[in-house]
């Protein structure tokens, strides 16, 4: 009989923050980033984390889709400098372990990262024993500087990411702490209307057209950003296709909620190897690519 386990799926964005205008922007890079990273030995490729700990990019596939890019791979890490007695779960018998302290024991923590022409998508296997959505960005971020000072180039930014995937939009905007930029996505359509009176001459513009509102420095735009949302669930009317916030939850933590995943699942059920007692990595990361077909 075949041995399931549920993971929980994370879905992030990623930006990077440029230094002193604090302006941002996807960070488009990031193809470039991992093809550099699958360049260097295991050695070189290994970051040291917190509580003794040290990942490593394993493996990453890249292959184009439809609107964009997608990256599938997955990161391996291990907690080092912990050695204890093997406890026998049949027996009851202790004996010490084989291990070295410099060895530990391997965590994969599945990926993919879809690239469109306005976003980068970032999607992670949850795994409590492996590496987190921040500390995959932490990562690649310490190996930008690396790439970066390889090409002789300076590093003027920081990456970040937003959490993604609130189930209740309209709850999770009036229980944010701070909106500081709204997004409106609305069809092109729009601007040949009677609203607008522009040209009909469309055919070059991409489908969607963006508005985006920020607030003045420590201000709230809580109330334009209920707004947008009723634009949206209004938008037989208005053409709106998408509303994006951005601001701090109740933690003072960086969210960003996205209506394009309102009705996301954020689970999925995978074999796992019956030897190891790892997850099948060729049917998570196929369950992950999935994932990012609705992500435009």
């Amino acid at each position: 009989m075949s041995i399931t386990k549920t993971r929980k799926i994370a879905f992030n964005t990623i930006i990077k923050r440029k230094w002193g205008s604090g302006d941002e922007s996807p960070y488009f890079e990031m193809a470039e980033i991992v093809k550099y990273v699958l360049t260097l030995g295991k050695k070189e490729k290994q970051f040291e984390m917190k509580d003794d700990k040290f990942c490593l990019l394993q493996t990453a596939k890249t292959e184009k889709v439809a609107n964009g890019t997608v990256i599938t791979g997955f990161f391996k890490s291990a907690r080092h400098t912990f050695r204890p007695n093997l406890l026998d779960r049949t027996t009851g018998d202790e004996r010490p372990s084989p291990k070295r302290l410099s060895e530990g024991d391997i965590e994969k923590t599945h990926f993919a990262i879809k690239i469109i022409v306005d976003e980068v998508f970032l999607v992670v296997e949850i795994n409590g024993n492996g590496v987190s959505s921040n500390q995959i960005v932490e990562y690649f971020s310490v190996f930008t500087k690396k790439y970066l000072t390889s090409k002789q180039l300076p590093k003027n930014f920081t990456v970040k990411f937003f959490k993604m995937g609130r189930p209740d939009f309209l709850a999770e905007i009036k229980s944010m702490k701070r909106i500081k930029l709204a997004k409106i996505y609305f069809d092109k359509k729009l601007l040949g209307s009677s609203c607008l009176a522009f040209s009909n001459r469309t055919s070059n513009l991409q489908r969607d057209l963006e508005l985006t509102v920020k607030a003045d420095k420590g201000n709230d735009i809580s109330e334009t950003a209920i707004d947008f949302y009723n634009s949206f669930t209004d938008s037989i009317k208005t053409s709106v296709s998408k509303v994006r916030i951005e601001g701090k939850d109740s933690n003072g933590t960086e969210v960003a909620l996205d209506t394009s995943f309102m009705e996301k699942l954020d689970s999925v059920n995978v074999s796992v190897n019956v030897t190891t007692g790892e997850v099948e990595s060729t049917e998570i990361l196929s369950a992950l690519k999935a994932f990012t077909k609705d992500l435009k």
